[in-house]
């Protein structure tokens, strides 16, 4: 039978406090099992789940904003660092990738988030929604976003306010991401009525998706990444050059993985994955922007 240990014998193992202990049942972490009233660890599922971090610390999970070029970057670390590491990303866009940091559910977060209030990105966002923890936020690189429109433009849209009350077909981005709260704040900032706003025809997840819906005549327009229009012959009217940060947690700056990823953002890895890729600037990747460490 497995032996069940109860929260003195695990925060022993662990070498924890008692108030650790609970604070990783209350996160989801630990295995555990609640009998009458009160938690106990199968000791085999606790030595499983030891032996999980361990390996899980060789490797690193980001979330974030959909971006082609963070993805080209992450499979390059891990081509080159199989099988001593590996990189994993999940797409869920600039607020649910720090809305997982805060929940421990990745290690670093890549955000494009712009404060309606001040114009300013990712900083004031980040500052605010992850409380009083210690944070680096780093430059990975600079953007263009824009309006995505069929070659021609044969609406002869040339801004966010040539959209309005036209009965356009336009693309939304996913709640949460960095580019759905763009647009909110370019139709704030263009003075949109109620009746202005363009019609919504689909809400997608990625900036290619976007790029795709317009290629295939379903909207006729949407906000998006310079690069996604480029390979499919659309074309790009650019509204604003975004920065692109990544969030890591003050504790994680110093590990050996960690520091081996950022060693990535030199300009001598970057080049090998930034050709014929229009709309990205390098030049500031690596730059830390804000820490409290």
């Amino acid at each position: 039978m497995n032996e069940m240990l109860t929260t003195r014998e695990l925060s022993e193992l662990l070498r924890l406090n008692e108030k650790k202990v609970y604070q990783l049942v209350r996160d989801g972490n630990v295995p555990r099992v609640r009998i009458a009233g009160k938690w106990l660890f199968p000791r085999s599922h606790v030595m499983r789940w030891i032996d999980e971090n361990v390996e899980r610390e060789r490797d690193i999970f980001f979330a974030g904003s959909d971006d082609v070029l963070f993805s080209r970057l992450l499979a390059l670390y891990s081509r080159e660092n199989l099988p001593e590491a590996i990189a994993f990303y999940a797409p869920v866009g600039s607020a649910g990738g720090v809305e997982a940091l805060f929940h421990g559910k990745c290690q670093a977060c890549c955000v494009h988030i712009l404060d309606l209030a001040t114009g300013e990105y990712n900083i004031p966002y980040v500052k605010s929604h992850l409380g009083d923890r210690q944070l680096t936020v780093i430059t990975l690189w600079h953007r263009k976003q824009g309006i995505i429109v069929r070659r021609g433009n044969p609406l002869g849209i040339r801004s966010v306010r040539d959209m309005a009350g036209r009965n356009v077909r336009f693309v939304a981005r996913n709640r949460g991401s960095g580019t759905k709260l763009l647009a909110d704040y370019l139709f704030r900032e263009a003075g949109f009525t109620e009746g202005e706003y363009p019609r919504e025809v689909a809400v997608v997840d990625s900036h290619m998706e976007t790029a795709m819906k317009v290629f295939f005549e379903e909207a006729d327009c949407g906000l998006g990444i310079e690069y996604v229009a480029r390979p499919l012959g659309l074309d790009f009217i650019p509204l604003k050059d975004e920065r692109f940060d990544l969030v890591v947690p003050g504790g994680l700056m110093s590990t050996a993985p960690m520091r081996r990823f950022l060693n990535y953002l030199e300009p001598s890895s970057l080049s090998r994955i930034t050709g014929n890729m229009p709309g990205y600037d390098v030049q500031e990747a690596g730059k830390i922007v804000y820490s409290d460490i």
